[in-house]
């Protein structure tokens, strides 16, 4: 018994045993690989506006009126929490954007894709919005 302590075994250091801070490194690691470092799906919803818009990459018929430029942003900040936008979520995004504004027509003009490596996670979509009879 006289050796085990001389050797430490089983002793504690600071008033903890030794392998407690390895265990809590341990947890708190296993907790953000679980957590922050995926690309999950961020769920957005249509709002009724939204439904009624038509979005094209073409211009829109000649009667339509222009109402102004709009952007439709998906995704959050590069980090270890952040997630990738999608193309689909940035298009709902825009729909949903000018419909409130009572647009029913949506000429895309640019179309900037996620960039993970240059951090860069938000999928965009800069239009024109336009109403039409």
């Amino acid at each position: 018994m006289q050796r085990k302590q001389r050797l430490g075994i089983g002793s504690r250091v600071g008033g903890r045993r030794r392998g407690a801070t390895w265990r809590r490194r341990w947890v708190l690691g296993a907790g953000l690989l679980l957590c922050g470092c995926s690309t999950e799906y961020l769920p957005v919803a249509l709002t009724p506006d939204g439904e009624h818009v038509v979005v094209a990459e073409t211009d829109p018929p000649a009667t339509c009126d222009e109402i102004g430029p709009l952007e439709g942003k998906h995704g959050t900040q590069c980090n270890a929490f952040g997630r990738t936008g999608t193309r689909d979520g940035a298009m709902i995004v825009l729909r949903n954007a000018a419909g409130s504004r009572g647009a029913n027509y949506v000429r895309i003009d640019r179309e900037i894709a996620p960039d993970v490596p240059h951090d860069n996670c938000l999928y965009t979509l800069r239009a024109t919005a336009f109403r039409c009879p």
